[in-house]
This record gives structure tokens, sequence and C-alpha cells, in this order.
């Protein structure tokens, strides 16, 4: 398997950790040790899932109640952006059962308090970016009875436009938590790892972001249920995918 090095500085400071060069299969390998973290902690793991589950359905009741269609829309890809922040807990999760150790709430909460000041400046930032998500999709629904019906491209338009948010966010984000959480590293660097390393597996990552979307709409199809189990699952292979990705000591 290739390795690539990190970028640096003039004074030899690493802008970013290096990565390996992957292989397509990869992100169903990722799936299947994702699934089998959840066989180890499946109580652990539903708990976290039913906290998705429960605040999904709050937002989609709010959604419904003011027949807010871009927020619906907004939802599925806004779980995209924000997904990576909320799943944090998880990667710890994933990374005490590599140590062999049974997980815990408390070894968890005291996880996201010891890198929350990492954690503050990229959390504002996907919240910003899902904010602003909302806002333009809304504006577009806003002048749709104006445009919509002649152009019938009102839809098209506001998938792409998703798309893109969710693009940008999955690249700065896919690998940034678990850095910050296995590494201690600094936001900023770790945004340029998880974006270098996308860029150097554009076709795996595609895959991934893919696979993550389909599976995200299947648990939206099922009422959001389906969420209690795919969203452990899916923060597991990450955790997965960023310790075959990025070469990092221990």
């Amino acid at each position: 398997m290739q390795t690539q090095t990190g970028g640096s500085t003039g004074d030899n400071i690493p802008l970013y950790a290096p990565c390996r060069k992957l292989s397509i299969g990869d992100p169903f390998r990722w799936l299947k040790m994702g699934w089998q973290d959840f066989k180890r902690a499946p109580w652990h793991s539903l708990a976290y899932g039913l906290i998705f589950v429960f605040f999904g359905w709050l937002l989609l009741y709010f959604a419904w109640a003011h027949e807010n269609n871009a927020l619906i829309v907004s939802l599925l890809f806004g779980f995209l952006i924000m997904g990576p922040v909320l799943c944090f807990g998880l990667y710890d999760v994933s990374h005490q059962l590599e140590k062999n150790h049974k997980p815990s709430f408390g070894h968890e909460r005291k996880r996201v308090f010891h890198e929350m000041r990492h954690e503050r400046l990229f959390a504002i930032m996907m919240s910003m970016l899902f904010v602003f998500l909302i806002i333009i999709l809304s504006i577009m629904a806003a002048i749709e009875p104006v445009y919509g019906q002649k152009t019938g491209s009102y839809a098209v338009a506001s998938l792409l436009i998703a798309m893109f948010f969710a693009s940008l966010a999955f690249c700065a984000s896919v690998f940034t938590l678990p850095m910050i959480l296995h590494r201690d590293a600094d936001g900023a660097t770790a945004i340029l790892t998880s974006i270098n390393a996308v860029l150097r597996n554009t076709r795996v990552f595609a895959l991934w972001a893919f696979v993550i979307f389909v599976l995200t709409a299947a648990g939206f199809a099922t009422a959001l249920i389906g969420l209690a189990f795919i969203t452990p699952v899916l923060g597991y292979a990450t955790w997965h995918a960023y310790r075959e990705t990025i070469i990092t000591k221990g």
C-alpha cells in the first residue's frame, strides 16, 4: 500500500498527516468492521442511535408543522454535514474497543470535554454551513412559484446545491474529529489532513460518500427508525476508515 508524506512549512512543521493509497473495495470492509463494533457493544450503540432518531423526529416535526419543504430536504444533507460532529462519541467507542476496553459513557463524556477547544470551532463551521444551506434552499423555495413552473429546474438546482454543500463538508470533516480524538490535533491540521486524504483517494471517498448517502436515505425512508442502527455502524466505520487511511504514531 503506497504512502504519501505530509505537507510542511518552512520550519518543518507538518501541515497535515500523510495518508495511504486506498483500494476501491475498502469502504465495504469499513462497513463490515463497523457492524462488528456494533455487535460488540449493541446496547451502547443503540443508545446513540436512538438519540439521532429522537432529534431527527423533532426536526421533522417542526419542518412539517411549518410546511417547510426546504427544511425537510436540508435534513437529509444536513445529516451528512453535521453527522461527523454528532458521531464523536461513537468514534471513542471504537477507540475503546480497539484497545479491548469496555465502552463507557463516562469515558466518552470526558473525551468530548477534553477536546472541546478543538471541537468547538469545527462544530461552529459545520453549523454555519448547515444554516447557510437551509437559507439558500428556503430562498429558492420562496421563488419557486415564480420561476420553478417555467423552467422546471427548481428540484435539480436544489439537489445540486445541497450536494455541493455536502461535498464540501465531507472533504473537510470525514477524518477531522477522529484525528482530534486520536492525536489531540488542532482543528486546522485535522481539517487539512482530511481534505488531503480525500483528494488523494478521490474515487474511494466518492464511493464512501455515496454509501453514506444511500444508507442515510434508507434510514430516512424508515421514518428515521433505521438510523438507530445505521448511524452507529457508519460512525464506527468512519473510525476504521481513519485508522486505515491516515498515517499516525500509535
